[in-house]
């Protein structure tokens, strides 16, 4: 079980880390094409880029002690919650992204449901006595 969720987090670490790295790289063209964008966007997109890629490594120091990282697991989990809310703000207030997009904002909703898993796996971790 330790294993499975351990593997689950990494896949989805993936995500922001390669959007993330092309965001910091590309900036907002990455999404719009350079005309249409303006240098405080732009600096915000690769701020933000950097987020994803910071995120990503702190879910890489989480996942070889899953099972005692609660704390920081549930908070990274409710930060991925926020940024979805944020996407469907964002899809009320400027109408409907690209699917890719659509199809994040449910990964990021979902995201918190992972905590019942890693509370299952620390009890589980406490009831070996904390072997691995």
């Amino acid at each position: 079980m330790r294993r499975a969720l351990q593997g689950v987090v990494l896949v989805l670490s993936l995500l922001p880390l390669a959007v993330g790295t092309l965001g910091l790289l590309m900036g907002v063209e990455f999404y719009i094409p350079a005309a249409a964008a303006n240098p405080n966007l732009d600096s915000q997109f690769r701020f933000m880029s950097g987020w994803d890629v910071g995120l990503a490594l702190i879910v890489w120091w989480i996942v070889p002690r899953i099972e005692s990282q609660t704390a920081l697991f549930r908070i990274v989990c409710g930060a991925v919650f926020l940024g979805g809310l944020g996407r469907v703000a964002a899809w009320h207030a400027t109408g409907a992204p690209a699917f890719a997009v659509m199809a994040v904002t449910v990964i990021e909703l979902l995201v918190p449901a992972l905590i019942p898993w890693q509370a299952r796996v620390a009890r589980t971790h406490e009831g070996q006595g904390g072997l691995p």
